[in-house]
């Protein structure tokens, strides 16, 4: 399966239709990842993949995986909620090894899957006014690898 369709399915994955927990999410996405990185040649691509997304060096993966024996799917998720908290990938591998799960980690740092901050009902939250004058430009999309949505 090449890079194209690992980021399709995962793609479909994470706009699963309504009723699907995060948990489930994030689970789905781990299982992916990994049944991917069992193929033939899969892990090679599965590293470049979240190279691609998470703008880590393969080398470093490939460290982080020895060094911690995380899944790929793991090492891709754990990435993925500490670039959306601003918080270290070494913060969040410690906190997986406490035996929390991804997605006690992901709530606890108000991150959803697509790495979105999310506020959890706060009472003094305030509605953030949006420009309508200012439009941002549209990003190109790369296909080639796992996705953090900004």
């Amino acid at each position: 399966m090449n890079t194209k369709n690992i980021f399709l399915i995962l793609v479909l994955l994470l706009s699963a239709s309504t009723g699907r927990t995060q948990t489930a999410s994030i689970s789905q996405t781990i299982a992916s990842i990994n049944a991917d990185a069992q193929k033939p040649g899969g892990s090679e691509r599965a590293l470049k993949s979240i190279s691609a997304s998470t703008h880590v060096p393969v080398a470093t993966l490939e460290k982080e995986k020895a060094g911690t024996s995380l899944s790929y799917g793991d090492l891709y998720i754990a990435h993925a909620i500490a670039s959306a908290a601003n918080k270290s990938f070494d913060q969040m591998v410690k906190l997986k090894k406490q035996g929390q799960s991804w997605d006690k980690i992901a709530d606890d740092n108000n991150v959803s899957l697509g790495g979105k901050k999310t506020k959890k009902n706060d009472a003094n939250a305030k509605p953030t006014p949006s420009s309508r004058t200012t439009s941002q430009p549209e990003r190109q999309q790369d296909t080639s690898s796992y996705k953090m949505k900004p």
